[in-house]
């Protein structure tokens, strides 16, 4: 089971609210640069007022537990991507084992979207690479997991040779670049589900699966 986490809202702040109150009074609080900042809906709601697509970012909370969740399952062994809200893709390395401290995640968020791979030095254990979410799908294609899909138990997409999108935003739906990709759209539960419940069930599930 490899996954993809889809249009995950993960940037640093945007130059055209760095120099609105909000924003400097953060960053000057944690002394940082502004353009070097997660942007986060926490702190810089009122900035985030006129940005565009808004109700999708700031959230890089939800990346923080999902991949939590992931990389702290042992039965978890495949291969795990973040495609972010800029088109940007991340490569984590199973052996990754993200803080559970939010703010401590934050400053490695930060470190990777600056540095362009964490750590700086040495074997990274999560990278930006230098491709699209197109050219990583292609060759394998991608389910997108969607409560408006096909009505399927989790456990068949266990050995699924394809990627496995799950959303990683708050509101909202997926973008066209990710909808346009898709191979087949799959839902696993008659209700909406945030992306950690996917995930949980995605990964007992297939627990379970494997178990027998």
């Amino acid at each position: 089971m490899d996954i993809i986490l889809l249009d995950a809202s993960l940037e640093l702040v945007p130059d055209s609210i760095r120099n609105h109150p909000s924003v400097i009074k953060n960053s000057e609080r944690f002394g940082k640069d502004p353009g070097r900042t997660l942007l986060d809906k926490s702190l810089h709601y009122h900035a985030m007022t006129y940005l565009p697509n808004r109700e999708k970012r700031g959230r890089p909370d939800i990346l923080h537990s999902s991949l939590v969740l992931l990389l702290s399952e042992p039965s978890f062994r495949g291969d795990l991507y973040i495609h972010t809200l800029e088109s940007k893709i991340i490569r984590v390395d199973r052996r990754m084992r993200p803080p559970k401290n939010y703010l401590r995640f934050v400053g490695l968020m930060e470190q990777l979207l600056v540095e362009g791979r964490v750590p700086p030095r040495g074997n990274p254990l999560m990278e930006l690479l230098d491709m699209s979410l197109k050219e990583l799908v292609e060759e394998r294609g991608l389910v997108l997991l969607h409560e408006e899909g096909e009505r399927r138990g989790v456990r068949t997409l266990c050995g699924e040779k394809a990627f496995l999108g799950v959303g990683a935003f708050p509101h909202g739906e997926f973008s066209e670049e990710v909808t346009l990709l898709a191979r087949e759209t799959v839902s696993i539960s008659e209700h909406v589900l945030e992306t950690q419940n996917v995930i949980c069930r995605l990964l007992c599930g297939c627990s379970l699966s494997h178990l027998g």
